[in-house]
């Protein structure tokens, strides 16, 4: 792969192994080898293949990847050769650590992504069958918010939380989350097993999306809640908000050295029936899932009607975007600066989501402008923006 067949948004994950410190009962991996742990070498083969080919972001994921010794070495290493984007999709047990959420922040982290399936402790660790998992991911989740690394957070749908959806997305919000991927589990491996007792059809769960998703919307934050694995059929209105109608550009590299690209694999165990040969979006969709099919069949498929949601945005108190976040910081520290100034100092920063043009942060401005946070002059050919006092 040349650097021309990559593009800006294009990832490379890095599976550091298949072990993991939890043994929760919703996960969908299948029966691989738990003792492979990629070697160092490996690591830093794959993060100079992935810099070599024009990958602009880099994420380390497992099994948990904090349980392979060599995450912080290849932290490092990622930054060393030049990614700005560094992420880490983990449980968080282990970073009740202050020291060591410190140690991956100075190596290099930019972005981690929590795992959290729920806002009540009880279920949290029932679920991860870790006792005090919730208390050591909810300190891991302070630890990074204090550090001000880019905080994100999977939410894998099971019976115990699609109709509480919206209620836990609040109260991450108010924990300092604002970016959330809505996993549908696929199911194989721990998923397959507990099927039957975790399992909930994705019409019984389209009414707790598109609550969710209202609910955002009415924040003008739509575009910080994604959903993976369910089919955008059942988003009406946010069909876009379904992560697999455009290209993934993402290669998987697993810890024996092998590789995936998720465009090519992507139809592999997808299936379409009859609701989708009327479908609007049966060219961009995939299909369902095949082990979803054998448990609860087409039952409540219909074609995507990609009709346009009707939303009045309302005050979204005290929450804010990672790249308003990123804007706000900046002005407390250095006061009134133009577009170019605030992109520069952004790259200095790891909660931005994606400052890499000044589009991007005329947006944020704008948000924040509607709520009053901040105000903009035109001086000189350039817009200056400063906070207004009211954070």
């Amino acid at each position: 792969m040349s650097e021309k067949d990559t593009d800006k948004g294009s990832c490379y994950e890095i599976l550091l192994n298949y072990n993991c410190n939890a043994a929760c009962s919703f996960c969908s991996q299948g029966n691989f080898d738990k003792s492979l742990n990629a070697p160092f070498e490996l690591i830093a083969r794959e993060i100079y293949t992935a810099k070599k080919n024009g990958f602009s972001r880099l994420g380390f994921s497992g099994g948990e990847p904090t349980a392979n010794k060599n995450l912080l070495k290849a932290v490092k290493l990622a930054k060393s050769v030049g990614f700005n984007f560094i992420r880490i999709q983990t449980n968080g047990i282990r970073l009740k650590d202050y020291s060591y959420c410190r140690s991956l922040k100075k190596a290099g982290l930019t972005f981690c992504k929590f795992s959290f399936t729920n806002d009540d402790a009880v279920v949290h660790d029932s679920l991860t069958r870790v006792n005090g998992s919730w208390e050591s991911a909810s300190k891991g989740l302070e630890n990074m918010k204090k550090l001000k690394v880019r905080l994100g957070n999977n939410i894998v749908i099971n019976r115990y939380n699609y109709n509480r959806l919206k209620s836990i997305v609040e109260y991450f919000l108010k924990r300092g989350i604002s970016n959330f991927v809505v996993i549908y589990p696929i199911y194989t491996g721990s998923m397959a097993k507990n099927g039957k007792k975790l399992g909930v059809s994705l019409p019984d769960c389209a009414p707790y999306f598109m609550e969710t998703l209202s609910f955002m919307a009415s924040m003008d934050m739509a575009g910080e809640i994604l959903f993976l694995n369910v089919p955008p059929c059942f988003l009406p209105g946010y069909e876009s908000n379904a992560i697999g109608g455009d290209r993934f550009n993402t290669v998987v590299a697993d810890p024996d050295g092998g590789t995936m690209d998720l465009d090519e694999s992507a139809d592999l165990n997808k299936k379409k029936g009859k609701p989708c040969r009327l479908c609007r979006l049966k060219n961009k969709c995939h299909g369902v899932d095949a082990g979803y099919l054998k448990i609860f069949g087409w039952e409540g498929f219909k074609p995507a009607s990609l009709k346009k949601p009707v939303q009045t945005v309302v005050s979204r108190a005290s929450y804010y975007t990672d790249n308003e976040r990123c804007m706000i910081e900046i002005l407390k520290k250095r006061g009134a600066l133009s577009t170019s100034e605030l992109l520069k100092e952004s790259q200095k920063l790891a909660i931005c989501k994606d400052c890499s043009d000044g589009a991007a942060v005329i947006s944020a401005g704008e948000k924040l402008l509607k709520r009053k946070l901040v105000a903009r002059e035109f001086k000189k050919g350039a817009y200056i923006w400063k906070l207004t006092g009211k954070i």
